[in-house]
């Protein structure tokens, strides 16, 4: 019981991390992007290394979906 709610609170965390990372690397930049700035290097919302802005909206859908699937399994488990 004690790992589920564990699992529930990270899975939580890992939506909130998720929509937080699309925001900061993907939607803000998005208002002052120049053509091809895609590719262009952006420093991550953490700024420990800089990626392509594609990596980060990648990285923030792959934390949502992980999130999504773990709250949906607990929530289904019998």
């Amino acid at each position: 019981m004690r790992w589920e709610k564990l699992f529930c609170i990270l899975s939580i965390a890992l939506n909130i991390l998720g929509c937080w990372v699309m925001w900061e690397a993907v939607v803000r930049p998005l208002r002052n992007m120049v053509p091809g700035g895609w590719d262009k290097g952006f420093p991550s919302p953490f700024y420990i290394f800089e990626a392509p802005i594609w990596f980060w909206h990648d990285l923030a859908i792959t934390l949502i979906l992980i999130g999504t699937v773990i709250l949906a399994y607990l929530a289904f488990k019998d």
